[in-house]
């Protein structure tokens, strides 16, 4: 017993192993704390793996397959509107309660610089999901009186909404934008 200084102290005795190598761990592996310490590293990567593959899984991708040209349009609307616009006073009267599938009227009133009310030849209204493009639709507008337009619209589904009323003018095109949140069913 005098080889074994552990076991006359009352320690654990030394396990035989060959000279100069270290005797085996066993218990490393079997450690509540190494063991969830390495279950947490497999969770979190595990949770990160999932959410990568749905995230390229579910890309909607660009909205639309122009839209490069359709924002210089924009951008070309903008300016021209400043540049020579109809100086027109404007206002676009959406529900504040609209819910999705349910019909709501949606207004549109213009008055020219001197107050009289405006007639221009074509007004539609274009309502755009920022999410989902498949989902965009556009409708025309009545004319309800002097310079008053209005058309019946359905949202179909609940959440935010690119709106822009276009308006046909003697050749010229001007838009009215808006953004809107409709309510879920």
């Amino acid at each position: 017993m005098q080889n074994q200084p552990f076991a006359a102290a009352g320690g654990a005795r030394a396990v035989d192993a060959p000279a100069g190598q270290r005797p085996a761990r066993r218990w490393t592996w079997k450690n509540p704390w190494v063991i969830g310490w390495i279950s947490a590293v497999l969770v979190v990567l595990g949770a990160n793996i999932t959410m990568v593959t749905l995230a390229i899984a579910t890309n909607p991708g660009l909205i639309r397959d122009d839209y490069y040209e359709r924002g210089r349009d924009v951008e070309r609307t903008i300016q021209t509107r400043l540049a020579e616009g109809p100086q027109w006073t404007i206002q676009i009267d959406t529900p504040m309660d609209i819910r999705a599938e349910q019909a709501g009227r949606v207004r549109f009133a213009a008055v020219d610089k001197v107050g009289q009310p405006v007639r221009p030849e074509a007004v539609t209204y274009f309502a755009y999901r920022p999410s989902d493009a498949e989902r965009d639709f556009s409708q025309p507008m009545t004319q309800v009186g002097p310079g008053l337009y209005e058309a019946e619209v359905s949202f179909p589904l609940g959440g935010v909404w690119d709106t822009v009323v276009s308006v046909q003018d003697g050749g010229a095109q001007h838009s009215f934008a808006e953004r809107i949140s409709v309510a879920q069913p």
